[in-house]
């Protein structure tokens, strides 16, 4: 048991990178903007271009890890992470703050597709569901990181702002380029991740497919111990010889699509609720709000703890609730905190009340929206077709939350206040009922077993 912890919070930590960069920009949009005289469409670009590297960089990790396994797939994922980091801190124009934004959304979405996935595939299926929540838990210790480390920079750089003994900084902790700092910070996980990764195996369900199941056999005796690797080694090698050989157009063939269907469906409800607007764009919102840009960040570090803590619960009641009962629970809470955050803003009722509705929807996504979409999506896919299955699911992921992140200050500006939120409440209501009428529970059901299931329909 210790063994699997250690492995799967090793490929977690591509979560972690994830969470940082996905809150990073949020620190530096009101600079940035100001440097760049960016308008408001160019500004959605600047914010939401990292997230249209992710859908592509989702969409080839796929193909590529399972020609090439999982971990070196999680190992060029994190060296690109680091490049764009150290890249974007440097960058001396607009384009190139942009491309280096760009290669690290090919980073990050290759991690995000493959950790759970990878995570899914090593975990038994009693402790599957916590382990891949683990990914979404160190999204959230990412997103404290970044928050705090955002905070703690604008502070430094505003309390030392005369000090001349920041020059040999150059200008990254100069008070109207600090976001350079808010950056380069990032540098520090991506090697955190990519020195983690050489310690994990493969996964073992990529080497039976690949013809290797004597070295899949013995990293499940060591996760699962003799007995029941050799029973998991057989059902795997049963469902491969099952399937036969498995092309991407199959998958929208009419064996796949209730789970390709499924896949899709909860990957875009459960990212168009509006949490990219909270995590890409929340200290612009405080300050919409009321709030200085100090204390937007201060604001906006009360959520990330609030996500860190929600997310905890979901790490200990998605293998003893379920999946179904904790979405449903999820998509509701989130609902009625996007109309009590439409109607404050509507009837311009600002400052900490606005940070404590936006908290408490984040609570709700955090303890359930968050974590599901990836345990089930990682769960409900045939081994053969799995990875290619994997990336298109989040491939939706990120198109999803790159059109709502780019389009967000151009309807907020011309909208009345409120009204994008009341959006996203009725959003929600769609998730609902795909919970109800599409969504299986697959809690405590082995990979296979729910393969199987879906033959049967």
């Amino acid at each position: 048991m210790a063994y699997l912890w250690f492995i799967c919070l090793v490929a977690a930590c591509g979560g972690l990178l994830f969470g940082y960069d996905a809150v990073v920009v949020s620190g530096t949009t009101t600079q940035v903007k100001t440097q760049f005289s960016f308008s408001d469409v160019q500004l959605g670009w600047f914010v939401s271009c990292v997230l249209w590297g992710c859908a592509v960089g989702s969409g080839f990790a796929g193909p590529i890890s399972d020609a090439l396994g999982r971990k070196k797939t999680l190992m060029a994922a994190s060296v690109m992470i680091f490049i764009s980091a150290a890249w974007s801190g440097l960058a001396g124009s607009a384009n190139q703050l942009i491309m280096a934004r760009l290669l690290g959304g090919f980073g990050i979405g290759a991690a995000t597709m493959v950790c759970p996935l990878y995570i899914s595939e090593v975990s038994p299926e009693k402790h599957r569901g916590r382990m891949v929540t683990l990914f979404q838990l160190t999204i959230t210790i990412g997103i404290v990181m970044c928050v705090f480390a955002n905070w703690g920079i604008f502070n430094f750089a505003e309390a030392n702002a005369d000090s001349k003994s920041l020059s040999i900084f150059w200008k990254w902790f100069a008070v109207d380029e600090n976001w350079r700092s808010m950056f380069m910070a990032e540098a520090f996980p991506g090697i955190l991740f990519l020195v983690c990764a050489f310690f994990i195996p493969e996964s073992p369900r990529w080497l039976a497919k690949n013809n290797r199941s004597a070295e899949a056999e013995k990293i499940l005796a060591r996760i699962n111990g003799s007995a029941k690797a050799l029973s998991v080694c057989s059902e795997i090698q049963e469902t491969l010889a099952a399937e036969g050989k498995v092309n991407f157009k199959d998958l929208f063939t009419r064996r796949f699509r209730h789970p390709l269907l499924l896949a899709v469906l909860i990957c875009v409800l459960s990212e168009a609720c509006g949490v990219s607007v909270v995590f890409y764009y929340g200290p612009r919102i405080f300050e919409d709000a009321g709030l200085g840009l100090s204390g937007s960040l201060g604001g906006f570090s009360i959520i990330a703890i609030v996500n860190l803590i929600a997310t905890i619960f979901a790490l200990i009641f998605v293998d003893s609730a379920g999946r179904r009962k904790l979405l449903a629970v999820g998509a509701a809470g989130s609902m009625l905190s996007m109309i009590l955050i439409g109607a404050l803003f509507a009837k311009n009722i600002m400052g900490w009340p606005i940070v404590a509705a936006i908290n408490l929807f984040v609570a709700f996504f955090a303890c359930a929206l968050g974590p599901v979409k990836f345990v089930v999506v990682s769960e409900i896919f045939p081994n053969r077709v799995r990875g290619k299955a994997i990336a298109l699911a989040t491939v939706c992921i990120w198109l999803t939350s790159a059109a709502v992140a780019q389009f967000f200050p151009v309807i907020e500006s011309n909208t009345p206040p409120g009204t994008l939120y009341f959006l996203f409440a009725a959003e929600l209501v769609l998730l609902l009922l795909m919970v109800k009428f599409i969504m299986p529970e697959t809690k405590g059901r082995t990979i296979e077993e729910i393969e199987r299931s879906w033959l049967h329909k």
